[in-house]
């Protein structure tokens, strides 16, 4: 739900809502008074953050200069030479860029040298933060820099819930014939004739792309491109279905949040401990045997299901593979970021 919407939604339930009677007015007093000391508190946490990011800092510049050390005159053409395509293999080790980085993006990301990260306020981290991606020169686009700005504001203290009002990103600008976030498709031309049917077109028609889909401008009441529609559907699950301006207004929230969760996780998991990313040692574990546990079951109670029902005529039983896959659960962005 947007942001403009839950604000109405919250307006039109205070104003339709009875009085309170005197023990609710007592409590919620009460409740206010432990709301401000919450409020000193993150404060003080801020103050404490701003303190040791300071500490902190050094020792990511340390980790860049390790990464940029090239080793003789054949060093790799990357932007760590060091360690090869480090920046890509440990956002790919990481759940939240599972289906966002495509192969076509893996040549471009392996000339990224630096991931950072910064407040919008330091006096107030609620109001959003900046991803700043930088790259070695490369063939693929002009930009050094990629920068990303997350906007935020808190929803409402008693969840601690986070939204992001507006994320602005960089505009790319690639190079002739390097663009990865299209795709060249040949298409025959129009008209009669052997001569006319030899002859082809292309066309540039977009594609998925790291590059197209997470440096993405996101407000709401904005209008939404079409594959920006498809990449909300796909990320919900959702079939095709009529566009109308409700339709827009929640795949624009929808997109919003999911791709505040992933500069999150950027933020606080990746920038910080990069090379556990990179090695797969801070990926989530999979338990094997609750998997296959879970798999002997389902195959147990399909047997039975054969042995009992017979599908009708003229229609095919559904087996394990027209299930559909269960949903992801929704992260939710904490109020207090690294």
């Amino acid at each position: 739900m947007g942001i403009a919407k839950k604000d109405e939604k919250a307006e039109r339930a205070a104003a339709e809502a009875p009085e309170d009677p005197p023990v609710v007015k007592q409590l919620k007093e009460i409740c206010d008074e432990y709301s401000k000391i919450e409020m000193e508190f993150e404060k003080k946490v801020e103050e404490l953050q701003i303190e040791y990011t300071k500490k902190q800092k050094p020792l990511l510049q340390q980790r860049k200069e390790v990464l940029m050390k090239a080793e003789g005159e054949n060093a790799p053409a990357t932007g760590t030479p060091a360690l090869m395509g480090f920046w890509l293999k440990a956002m790919q080790n990481h759940p939240a860029f599972e289906e966002l980085i495509q192969e076509w993006d893996e040549p471009v990301l392996e000339f990224l040298q630096d991931i950072t990260s910064a407040p919008l306020d330091e006096t107030d981290c609620i109001k959003g933060f900046e991803l700043i991606f930088k790259f070695a020169p490369n063939p693929y686009f002009e930009n050094t820099e990629l920068k990303k700005v997350y906007s935020t504001e808190r929803s409402s203290i008693y969840n601690g819930d986070i939204d992001a009002k507006e994320i602005k990103a960089d505009v790319l600008k690639w190079n002739t014939g390097k663009d990865v976030t299209v795709d060249k498709v040949s298409k025959k031309a129009k008209g009669g004739g052997a001569k006319k049917a030899k002859q082809k077109k292309e066309k540039e028609e977009a594609r998925p792309s790291f590059f197209r889909d997470f440096f993405r401008n996101l407000k709401p009441g904005e209008p939404l491109p079409d594959d920006a529609k498809d990449q909300a559907r796909m990320m919900a699950d959702e079939e095709d279905e009529e566009d109308d301006g409700d339709d827009d207004e929640d795949m624009i929230a929808y997109l919003m949040e999911n791709d505040l969760e992933i500069g999150q996780s950027v933020r606080d998991n990746i920038i910080p401990w990069a090379v556990r990313w990179y090695t797969g040692e801070a990926s989530p574990e999979e338990d094997d045997d609750d998997e296959d546990e879970e798999e002997e079951d389902y195959d147990d109670e399909d047997e039975d299901e054969d042995e009992s029902d017979e599908p009708p005529k003229g229609k095919a039983g559904r087996g394990r593979s027209g299930a559909p896959p269960p949903k992801k659960e929704k992260e939710k962005g904490g109020p207090r970021g690294r």
